[in-house]
């Protein structure tokens, strides 16, 4: 995806999430983060959001927009407002191509935060309408490019336990066509990307054939909203669960 479209993403999703907290009472559970409240969840994206927009200001060398936590009277809707429109407002800002810091050694750019900004404010989404009861699927594009975000830099966030070594998980998008090989190493996972025509010949221990969005969910240990067709030793997904949690 092009920076102005997953910054566009970025606002789509920004404007879902704010619409779910709004729905109902911030004490509510979140059925797809363990131990968490919406107020717990709200707070985490604002902190996201708070810190990498603080990050793009320091790249401009301009003042760092404001932030704190939400306060017990606070309203938590409208904090997550004001915080999600700052990290947009430098999104826009801040050219792709600006060198920024990051945690992820092969990408110090401004199009690395806008991309993690896409992807993290996408799954937190899903789990504010879990709250809810109004999950809606991420949009095929985008979950393409957040599975390949999962597999090309989010793994390298840990280090590898070596439990799922020789593991192997192929991923077939039944709604954009795209295909994953992913080959679980004691020291790195393998990742071979293709089409449904020219899918990978040495057969996976596990394959998922589902929509993007399905695929990713998974990928992030969310119930898929619709049917994936597990092919093979579903035990592999629990070595990917052991492998990746971010």
């Amino acid at each position: 995806m092009d920076h102005s479209s997953l910054i566009e993403a970025v606002q789509a999703e920004v404007g879902h999430l704010i619409e779910a907290v709004r729905a109902g009472p911030p004490a509510a559970p979140v059925p797809t983060c363990e131990g968490w409240t919406v107020n717990d969840l709200a707070t985490h994206v604002g902190t996201f959001c708070g810190f990498w927009t603080h990050v793009l200001c320091e790249a401009e060398g301009r003042p760092k927009t404001p932030f704190s936590e939400p306060g017990p009277s606070d309203d938590l809707a409208e904090w997550l407002v004001a915080m999600t429109g700052h990290l947009v407002g430098e999104l826009k800002s801040v050219p792709p191509s600006t060198e920024v810091w990051t945690w992820f050694d092969a990408d110090h750019t401004a199009g690395f935060v806008t991309r993690r900004s896409a992807h993290e404010l996408a799954v937190h989404r899903f789990d504010a309408q879990s709250a809810r009861g109004t999950c809606s699927p991420i949009a095929g594009e985008l979950a393409e490019d957040g599975i390949d975000e999962i597999l090309h830099v989010l793994v390298n966030a840990r280090d590898r336990t070596g439990e799922g070594s020789g593991r192997s998980l192929g991923l077939y998008s039944t709604d954009t066509g795209a295909v994953w090989d992913v080959r679980l190493e004691s020291d790195r996972i393998d990742v071979a990307r293709s089409s449904a025509t020219h899918a990978a010949d040495q057969p996976a221990h596990l394959a998922l054939h589902g929509t993007a969005s399905d695929l990713e969910l998974l990928l992030y240990n969310r119930p898929p909203l619709g049917t994936v067709d597990y092919r093979g030793d579903q035990s592999v997904l629990d070595a990917w669960y052991r492998e990746f949690a971010f």
